[in-house]
């Protein structure tokens, strides 16, 4: 996990603008999947999160995190609860054209999956899975600004999430050794 945290905080550091046109941005914003890890169901509840970073001329960077409340729809999966931190380095590759920054993104990190079975609220420990994935993502978005420090963000990216084979949650079906969402999200957008 450490060495997750050292990759995101060289690649913002190696994709932040050294340019003149450098700024620095923070970007709390509101998310949700838009596709389910799993075959079964699709509702999830909104999340949140913040990015902070730096935009360049054409590259800049951001460290990320987002906490998900649910990110595997409950009901359908036969499963109490689960919730998902997500932690990522990324690049951000685009003009700056006029006050618009459009940018594709990619980065990779570290995620938290916590999943709790319905039975464990009768039996407590029994089948809970909490682990740790390296992740990939790419995706695209748009910061616009309405002054020289505030504007929006809106941001679509692919999640991809690699683990280790473990015994997964039984009769539920669920296969956690890897899986993948994409995620919406929008938000603020204030440089300093």
């Amino acid at each position: 996990m450490r060495r997750s945290y050292l990759l995101a905080f060289a690649l913002l550091v190696l994709g932040c603008g050294n340019d003149a046109a450098a700024q620095g941005f923070v970007s709390p914003f509101l998310g949700t999947t838009l596709s389910s890890p799993s075959s079964i169901g699709s509702a999830t509840k909104p999340g949140f999160g913040v990015a902070v970073g730096g935009i360049g001329g054409i590259i800049g960077g951001e460290a990320e995190i987002a906490y998900y409340p649910e990110l595997l729809d409950n009901g359908a999966n036969a499963i109490a609860k689960n919730k998902v931190i997500t932690y990522s380095g990324n690049v951000l590759l685009g003009p700056m054209i006029g006050p618009v920054k459009v940018y594709g993104a990619a980065g990779a990190g570290s995620l938290y999956l916590s999943v709790t079975s319905l039975s464990s609220v009768v039996i407590p420990n029994a089948s809970n899975i909490s682990k740790y994935y390296f992740t990939f993502n790419a995706g695209a978005g748009v910061m616009g600004f309405f002054s020289s420090h505030f504007g929006v963000r809106g941001d679509l990216r692919y999640y991809r999430a690699f683990g280790v084979k473990a015994d997964d949650l039984e009769n539920s079906g669920l296969a956690l050794d890897h899986f993948d969402f994409w995620r919406g999200a929008v938000g603020l957008a204030v440089t300093f």
